[in-house]
């Protein structure tokens, strides 16, 4: 459960920082998609609220 939980962590800090820069990449274009640019807010939102689930069942597994 420790490891899941780090796994969990680190995957989901690390999709947050991809969608948030490919979100910039794109909405620095003159041109923009709006699919894709949509697909990168839900990637920040998914890898925020996947790295909050891992630091609350790190938080569970370290004070049992």
């Amino acid at each position: 459960m420790l490891q899941l939980s780090r796994i969990l962590t680190s995957a989901g800090l690390v999709a947050a920082s991809v969608g948030l820069i490919l979100y910039g990449l794109l909405e620095s274009q003159f041109e923009t998609n709006k699919t894709q640019s949509d697909l990168m807010v839900v990637l920040m939102v998914a890898g925020v609220i996947v790295s909050i689930v891992g630091i609350v069942m790190y938080r569970q597994t370290t004070t049992d």
